[in-house]
């Protein structure tokens, strides 16, 4: 498995091109060469010609882009489109970033649904060889029924996944089972950990460096390389971007 890092966390730095290639020059110096693009967060226009501006300054330093996170609302709408922005990218896996809400509070039927639709966009990438990867959040640990709608879509959607840790973890959901369960389906592992915090007398929860907080990662990053995930990209919603991706390749050495 290949460490990466989620521009998400970075989105603030990578706002111009001149931006862009500064940062994507500091990633290279501390030795990030492989990236899972953010596009819902990238403040470019979802076209050829961004793909290939963000291609052009990540093979100048000496990056890949290997994923790509985009919304089905985008993706979907002109998966001839996608497939041309991917390309442009030179990547093969498309993460689609959330489950429909509107859907999965309808129940099994409304999520059905929602596998139906996440399976024909994959039939749709497939003659380009991309796959279809679902991002899970804490909502995919609801219970629809007799089991988790996670359960559910994937005993009926045919796509991939990509897990979060952080979301597994503030869902209660356990990421070395679910690894398990979808044994050869996740080529990417979004690494983000979770610290619990006080509010007064009530705990809650926020992600943060890997390393600070509750996740067991240097046993979740051994079952990971054993089930067969390809990549595991840092990510974090922090105010501190650069200074939070050195201390998690920190965490993230096994």
């Amino acid at each position: 498995m290949q460490i990466g890092l989620q521009t998400f966390t970075i989105r603030k730095c990578i706002r111009t091109p001149e931006a862009l290639d500064k940062t994507f020059s500091w990633l290279a110096e501390n030795n990030l060469r492989n990236l899972e693009l953010a596009v819902d967060y990238i403040n470019f226009p979802f076209t050829v010609e961004t793909a290939q501006m963000i291609r052009q300054a990540a093979d100048q330093h000496g990056l890949r882009v290997r994923s790509c996170q985009i919304k089905y609302a985008t993706s979907s709408k002109d998966p001839l489109a996608t497939i041309a922005f991917m390309q442009a990218l030179g990547t093969d896996i498309l993460v689609n970033s959330t489950v429909d809400l509107k859907l999965l509070h309808k129940g099994e039927a409304g999520l059905r649904q929602y596998c139906e639709m996440l399976d024909k966009l994959s039939e749709q990438l497939k003659p380009a060889n991309i796959t279809l990867a679902h991002h899970n959040h804490h909502y995919e640990f609801l219970r629809i029924g007799e089991q988790s709608a996670m359960q559910f879509m994937a005993a009926n959607a045919g796509v991939a996944f990509a897990l979060d840790t952080y979301w597994c973890a503030k869902g209660g959901a356990n990421v070395l089972a679910l690894l398990e369960q979808l044994r050869g389906r996740v080529p990417i592992l979004h690494l983000r950990d979770f610290c619990l915090t006080r509010m007064g007398l009530v705990t809650g929860g926020q992600d943060c460096e890997i390393g600070r907080g509750n996740i067991p990662f240097g046993m979740i990053l051994q079952a990971a390389i054993e089930s067969g995930v390809r990549f595991g990209m840092i990510e974090q919603n922090t105010k501190t971007p650069l200074e939070s991706v050195k201390i998690s390749l920190q965490g993230v050495r096994i």
